[in-house]
């Protein structure tokens, strides 16, 4: 029997797979996500009338196999626990949960027959004409044991099994086999054929294997860079393949990111050799202009330190191109006004559009260069040129944002109404130096008599945030109506870098929009938030950002003039001081919750967060300093039985306490969190109490419940990458 995902045999659906999500322990289940993927039979002639389904956690490893017939009278219907697979030791349970779920969502199983069918036709190449399958909810289905088979049968699955045909068992070897084997063209398939499936499929493992991949394999750069060449330069290429590929880059240069935040070992040569490929293979040999836009949007996207040698290839690049179309010694009004002429000719008529199509030409070349052409493009008669160029004031590249600062203070008459509106909102989000240019431009346009437009109404909307992840990142989801449907402003913040991300997302219907909320909860533990959370989050994040140096992208003003938001500002954050603020509230508001017996409550209850709360799940370390830690500990007490306790002590000590204060920035924030929110999912004066305990510097974090869990999912984090590794 070859069995065969759903999604696997129709890539191109987007069914739901049905999900069991449980924010605390149950019975033996770890509390998490659980995903149950629907294998058929794909023989032909087979007409088994049953499915296999993997229960999936969100590592992607199997926690049950189940085994279910569509005829309640068979034999074999089940639901049983399939006897040829390795079973968690929870995995009954999850059968339980299982028979518990088809029981009470009749709709389920109506979904599987339907599949059923539909697996049946393809197969067969003619519309399936078995007998029609009991009507769902007529029949209770019960959770029954595996049937006896013949002993001559169980002798011949062995020997099957030791010839190497127990593929789905071993499914998570047989991949790294076959990524071995095919290289990057392989998980290039892969991406394209996960490229509708859900968080429970395939593409979390396709992560993880391409990670152990580009990790071990030197040949990684150049293996990319020749696929990218060849989908490009081949016109019949399925743009979903291009798509693939590029978004298994973006993964590749996400994957190096954080191994050099983690100070992984070979990370720094690992990012090197990728752009130095990158710049030598695509931009300089290949030099695609389509393909080298889409590189560039995608090291854009992924805010990754760009290299001189990427700077230096792209703008090679760039004469070249001038010299292959006939424009090197053209007069440079002709080659401005063919470029004015084709940002109009983009069919937008949005700026920050036209500025995204604009960089992913001209972002990795010179400061210098850019700030010349926004020169220009401030002078064109188009207004949406003009109103592109002035956007670039928020430009990657801080040479250029100071560039433009200074073209605009020296002249600013023929800026719009709409890009005045534009600056005086977003004067606020950048340095000093900056700040005072802006200030010069908003001044000599209105004296040049340039009439300020009219900031839009803050329209109705409901806030969604995430909470402070374990990698010091947050986001936001504001809905709002926009005639018959709606759309989110999307806002990301992270630690050392401000404003991360910003954008916007239509929503056309009310399903689409109750889907994305299921996704958003499931997925970021979102909850509903207030506007006021939103501003004073998006005010620290602009801060951090100006005091690094950075500024949020060109997006932000975009959302902030949608939500009708001109009051965000730099505003630091100061973890102290709203501990302070929290504590006078509860001193007016609820004293009682102030008291000994509250505090000790919370510091007690905290132990179990961690395992019961989706907000806690990634509150870990995991860096090269936590491996030192840990390793020399188990180095010292190899094979003795306190091993595992002594390295959760040595974190606590050795790697937690340093980082006091950034724990103490995430609990303040994250009360903060659950203090905004309509229905938080604990009490904030709880996270408040655990926040003053870190505060105080006279209590040890051994001494907080807390801390102790943080230092256990760091150690389990450590043992599972090493496991994945393979080194036990």
């Amino acid at each position: 029997m070859s069995l065969q995902p759903y999604s696997v045999i129709f890539p191109e659906k987007e069914e739901p797979v049905m999900a069991l999500q449980l924010d605390r322990k149950t019975g033996k289940i770890p509390k998490g996500a659980y995903g149950f993927i629907e294998l058929y039979c794909t023989d032909k002639e087979c007409d088994c009338r049953r499915t296999t389904l993997f229960v999936l956690n969100e590592k992607m490893q199997e926690k049950a196999v189940i085994s279910l017939g569509f005829d309640p009278d068979d034999d074999m219907a089940g639901p049983f626990l399939d006897g040829f697979y390795t079973q968690s030791p929870y995995a009954g349970h999850l059968l339980d949960i299982f028979v518990e779920l088809i029981n009470d969502n009749p709709e389920f199983l109506d979904a599987m027959h339907r599949h059923y069918r539909e697996v049946r036709t393809k197969v067969e190449g003619k519309k399936y004409r078995g007998k029609p399958f009991p009507k769902a909810g007529i029949y209770e289905r019960y959770v029954t044991e595996p049937p006896e088979l013949p002993g001559e049968f169980m002798d011949i699955m062995k020997v099957m099994g030791a010839s190497g045909t127990k593929e789905v068992s071993r499914q998570k070897n047989t991949r790294a086999k076959q990524a071995t084997t095919n290289g990057i063209r392989a998980f290039a398939d892969r991406y394209f054929a996960s490229r509708n499936q859900s968080r429970f499929d395939v593409h979390h493992a396709i992560q993880d294997d391409l990670r152990r991949y580009i990790l071990d394999h030197e040949t990684f750069a150049l293996e990319i860079s020749a696929l990218l060449a060849e989908l490009f330069s081949n016109e019949s290429t399925d743009d979903n393949r291009i798509d693939a590929a590029l978004r298994m880059l973006l993964d590749v240069l996400e994957i190096l990111r954080v191994e050099l935040e983690r100070e992984r070992s070979d990370s720094t040569e690992h990012m090197e050799r990728l752009q130095n490929t990158l710049a030598q293979k695509i931009y300089v040999e290949c030099g695609d202009t389509n393909l080298c836009a889409a590189v560039s949007y995608i090291l854009l996207q992924s805010r990754v330190e760009l290299l001189p040698v990427l700077h230096s290839a792209n703008n090679q690049r760039l004469l070249l191109d001038a010299h292959s179309a006939g424009l090197r010694d053209s007069p440079p009004e002709e080659i401005l006004d063919g470029m004015f002429k084709s940002i109009e000719d983009m069919g937008t008529d949005s700026p920050f559009e036209a500025l995204e199509n604009l960089l992913q030409i001209l972002a990795l070349g010179d400061p210098e260069m850019q700030t010349a052409l926004c020169d220009n493009m401030l002078h064109a008669d188009s207004k949406l040129v003009r109103d592109a160029a002035a956007l670039m004031l928020l430009h990657p590249m801080p040479d250029v944002r100071l560039g433009v600062s200074r073209l605009l203070a020296a002249d600013s008459s023929r800026i719009t109404p709409e890009t005045l509106r534009r600056l005086i909102i977003t004067r606020n989000w950048f340095q000093d130096d900056i700040r005072k240019n802006i200030d010069q431009a908003v001044t000599h346009a209105r004296r040049s008599r340039v009439e300020c437009a009219q900031l839009s109404k803050s329209p109705a909307t409901t806030v969604y945030a995430s909470p402070v992840d374990g990698a010091f990142a947050q986001s936001f989801q504001v809905i709002s109506p926009d005639g018959k449907g709606y759309f989110s402003c999307a806002i990301l913040l992270k630690q050392g870098t401000g404003i991360a991300d910003a954008f916007v997302i239509p929503l056309s219907t009310k399903n689409e929009l109750n889907r994305f909320l299921d996704m958003m909860k499931q997925e970021g533990a979102f909850i509903e938030s207030s506007p006021e959370y939103l501003d004073q989050r998006v005010c620290h994040g602009l801060a951090e950002g100006a005091m690094l140096g950075n500024a949020p992208i060109f997006w932000l003003a975009h959302v902030a003039e949608l939500l009708g938001k001109d009051q965000w500002k730099a505003v630091p954050f100061d973890a102290k001081r709203e501990l302070a603020v929290m504590r006078a509230e509860l001193e007016r508001k609820a004293p009682e919750l102030l008291a000994d017996k509250s505090r000790k409550k919370a510091l007690k209850d905290s132990a179990e967060w961690c395992d019961e709360h989706h907000f806690a799940n990634s509150w870990f370390e995991d860096n090269a300093e936590v491996d030192k830690v840990i390793s020399a500990v188990f180095k010292k007490k190899r094979n003795k039985p306190d091993a595992e306790w002594s390295a959760m002590c040595a974190i606590i000590e050795n790697v937690l306490e340093k980082r006091r204060a950034i724990w103490l920035e995430r609990l303040v924030l994250n009360a903060l969190w659950l203090k905004s929110a309509k229905r938080p999912p604990l009490p904030w004066h709880q996270m408040f109490h655990l926040a003053e305990a870190v505060a105080d510097s006279a209590i040890p974090l051994a001494g907080i419940p807390l801390m102790e869990s943080v230092a256990i999912q760091s150690l389990e984090a450590y043992l599972s990458r090493r496991e994945d590794e393979g080194y036990w």
